[in-house]
């Protein structure tokens, strides 16, 4: 795999989301995947007070090839039919370190294409 086509996907989703979220990531053969709790203060018409629609970041490395299904499984597990039902950013990564083991091995990080 060419380092260079690497995709990291962040999502940010409602947290009453995440266990239709993370089923669907591990349907598609997604090994893992991090987390964390968001404050986040909406402004504008179509804002909501912070403490009725509570979210979380999730992110994503993924080989390019697997970005798409993604992105796909996220957004369509993650939808409740509201403005509130969060973002998806894909960014692309010149390179993943594991720091454990030293490794820049990126095969675990491919997902196998379900030719969507």
């Amino acid at each position: 795999m060419n380092i260079s086509q690497l995709k990291k996907v962040e999502a940010e989703i409602r947290e009453d989301k995440f266990a239709d979220v993370d089923s669907a990531l591990r349907r598609i053969g997604v090994p893992g995947l991090t987390f964390a709790q968001e404050e986040r203060a909406s402004r504008g018409a179509l804002a909501y007070p912070a403490e009725n629609v509570r979210h979380l970041i999730l992110t994503v490395v993924v080989d390019d090839a697997g970005a798409r299904n993604v992105v796909e499984s996220i957004r369509d597990s993650a939808w409740a039919g509201s403005c509130a039902d969060g973002r998806i950013a894909v960014t692309t990564l010149d390179g993943v370190l594991d720091i454990g083991s030293g490794l820049s091995d990126h095969s675990e990080l491919a997902v196998p294409s379900l030719g969507v």
